[in-house]
C-alpha cells in the first residue's frame, strides 16, 4: 500500500460519528421572508402628525352619491338607482349637518327623481336632505336622516385666518369613488381665484381660496382640508384644469360665515324650497336667542311675534343657541303647525305658526307677493285656465298642463307688488325673459320652486311678470329686492 492510502486510512479510522440530539432533528423549514411584528416603539415611530390628524378626522368625512331613479323596460322590471354624481362631505355636528360643495348636489335640486345618499366610514349608508345651498360660494348644507337619538362624529373646526403658506395640509375625500382617500402636501398660497363653468351653465368666479399641492381629484369636492392638528381649515372644491399639483379649497372661515349668516341668522330665506319657513330671524344676545326681524305678512307676523322676543322653546325643546333653533326648524315637518314659546319681558307667550314653503317666503321677501301653489289635482279648472292663457296664440293644439297655479293670497304693504297693484286672486303664470340676442320669450311658472329660483337670479333688478286676472292676462315690470335688503 502506498503512503497516500495509508494516510487516508488513518484519518478515516480516527473519525468519530456523534449521535444526533433531539434538538438537531429535522425542523420545519422557515419561509424566505421573515415577518417581524411591530412593537410599541415601532408604532410610536410610525405615528406621524399626519397619521394622528387623519385618525382624528376620518370618521367625520362622508362619501356623497347623487342617485337617479331610472325605470327599466318591462312591466315587471323594478326601477334602478343610477349614480350620476359623487363627491365628499364633512359632518359639522353630531345631529347630522353635513357641508359639501353646491356643485356636488346641484343636479338634484328641484328634481324629485334624484336622491342624495351619504356613506360613512363605519359602513352606514344614510339618505340626506338638502337644506341650504349657495351657488355663489359653492357650498351646500345637508341633513343626514338619522334614527331617533342616533348621533354621528363631527369634525373639529379650526380657523383659516391663521394659516401659514408652507405648512402641512391634508385632504380627505372620495376621489373616483375610493372612499376616505388621504393625500397631503403644503399650503401653496392663500387668496387665490378661479373661474369655472358651473353646473347651472353660468360662468362663476370663486375668490379668496386656499391653494395646495395635496392631490385633489374628481370626487374630492366637498371633502375636508385639515391642518396638521386634524382640524378642518377648508372644504376642497376644485382642481385647476390643465394644471398639475394645484388644488383649491374654500377657507373654513368663509364656510362658517356662510353657514351662520345664511342658515342660522337668516336661513329662512336661503334654504331649500320645501323646508319650513316662518318669516322671522334670530340672533344670540346676552345668552339668549332673540327675535331680530319679522317679515311683514309672514306666519310670524300673523302670530304677532315681535322683535326682541326671546325664544325659549320650539316643539317642546329648549333653545339655547342659534344652532338649536336652526336644527329644530330644519328638521320640522313643514305640513304641521310649529309650536313655539316666547318670553316678552316677564310674560311667557305660546304661539302656533303654520309654516310656508321656503320658496314662498323668498317670493314674499323679494317681491311682497304672498303666493300659494295650487296643484292641478286640487283645482284642475284653474290649472287649465292658466295653461290656456300661457299658450294663447301659439297655434299649439296639444300643450302640457300646468302642474300648479301660483295664486296670490296676500300682498305686502309698501312692497314692489303693492306698487304694481297686485291683488289677491291674481295668478302668476310666466316671466318675460330677454335672451342674450335681445329676444323676449315667456318662461312658464307653475312651481314655487322655479319662481323663487328665478327671482334670486334677478335680485336687485327688475323682472317682467305675466299675470292672469279673471279672463285677462296682464304684464307688468316689478322690482326684485335682494334677500339682504329684504331682511
Amino acid at each position: 500500500m502506498s503512503k497516500r492510502w495509508t494516510a487516508i486510512a488513518l484519518v478515516a479510522s480516527s473519525i468519530v460519528v456523534a449521535p444526533i440530539s433531539a434538538q438537531e432533528r429535522l425542523k420545519e423549514r422557515q419561509p424566505g421572508l421573515q415577518v417581524v411584528e411591530p412593537d410599541e416603539q415601532d408604532r410610536d415611530l410610525r405615528m406621524t402628525p399626519v397619521v394622528r390628524a387623519v385618525q382624528k378626522a376620518a370618521d367625520s368625512v362622508v362619501s356623497i352619491y347623487v342617485n337617479h331613479e331610472v325605470a327599466m323596460a318591462g312591466s315587471r322590471a323594478p326601477n334602478r338607482n343610477v349614480t350620476e354624481g359623487q363627491g365628499s362631505g364633512v359632518i359639522l355636528d353630531d345631529t347630522g349637518f353635513v357641508i359639501t360643495n353646491w356643485h356636488v348636489i346641484a343636479i338634484a335640486l328641484g328634481d324629485n327623481r334624484y336622491s342624495v345618499e351619504c356613506k360613512l366610514k363605519d359602513g352606514r349608508s344614510l339618505k340626506a336632505r338638502i337644506l341650504s345651498h349657495s351657488p355663489e360660494h359653492d357650498l351646500a348644507l345637508l341633513q343626514l336622516q338619522l334614527e331617533p337619538k342616533a348621533r354621528v362624529t363631527p369634525v373639529s373646526i379650526g380657523r383659516s385666518d391663521s394659516l401659514m403658506v408652507g405648512e402641512t395640509v391634508i385632504a380627505i375625500g372620495n376621489p373616483q369613488g375610493h372612499a376616505n382617500t388621504v393625500t397631503s402636501g403644503v399650503l401653496s398660497a392663500i387668496g387665490r381665484s378661479i373661474r369655472v363653468q358651473a353646473p347651472d351653465g353660468q360662468p362663476r368666479e370663486y375668490t379668496g381660496l386656499l391653494q395646495t399641492d395635496a392631490a385633489i381629484n374628481q370626487g374630492n369636492s366637498g371633502g375636508a382640508l385639515l391642518d396638521i392638528t386634524g382640524r378642518l381649515v377648508g372644504i376642497n372644491n376644485a382642481m385647476a384644469m390643465g394644471a398639475e399639483n394645484i388644488g383649491f379649497a374654500i377657507p373654513v372661515d368663509t364656510v362658517r360665515e356662510v353657514f351662520e349668516t345664511q342658515l342660522l341668522s337668516s336661513g329662512s330665506l336661503a334654504s331649500s324650497a320645501d323646508a319650513p319657513w316662518l318669516g322671522f330671524e334670530v340672533e344670540e344676545k346676552a345668552g339668549a336667542v332673540v327675535v331680530k326681524q319679522v317679515v311683514r305678512g309672514s306666519p310670524a307676523f300673523a302670530a304677532d311675534i315681535r322683535i326682541g322676543d326671546v325664544v325659549d322653546l320650539v316643539s317642546g325643546e329648549p333653545i339655547k343657541t342659534r344652532i338649536d333653533f336652526a336644527r329644530r326648524l330644519l328638521t320640522a315637518d313643514g305640513t304641521r303647525p310649529f309650536a313655539i314659546r316666547l318670553r316678552r319681558g316677564s310674560d311667557a307667550l305660546d304661539a302656533e305658526l303654520q309654516p310656508w314653503p321656503r320658496a314662498a317666503g323668498a317670493a314674499l321677501a323679494m317681491t311682497g307677493i304672498g303666493l300659494e301653489e295650487v296643484r292641478a289635482d286640487e283645482d284642475r279648472a284653474l290649472a287649465e285656465r292658466a295653461t290656456r292663457t300661457f299658450y294663447r296664440g301659439s297655434n299649439n293644439w296639444r300643450v302640457p298642463l300646468f302642474a300648479a297655479a301660483l295664486r296670490v293670497g296676500s300682498v305686502q304693504e309698501g312692497s314692489p307688488a303693492a306698487a304694481l297693484k297686485f291683488a289677491p286672486g291674481d295668478v302668476v303664470i310666466a316671466a318675460a325673459i330677454t335672451d342674450r340676442f335681445g329676444r323676449e320669450r315667456d318662461m312658464r311658472l307653475d312651481s314655487l320652486r322655479d319662481f323663487a329660483a328665478l327671482l334670486q337670479q334677478f335680485q336687485g333688478r327688475t323682472i317682467k311678470l305675466v299675470v292672469l286676472r279673471g279672463d285677462d292676462d296682464l304684464v307688468g315690470t316689478i322690482d326684485v329686492r335682494s334677500l339682504d335688503a329684504a331682511r
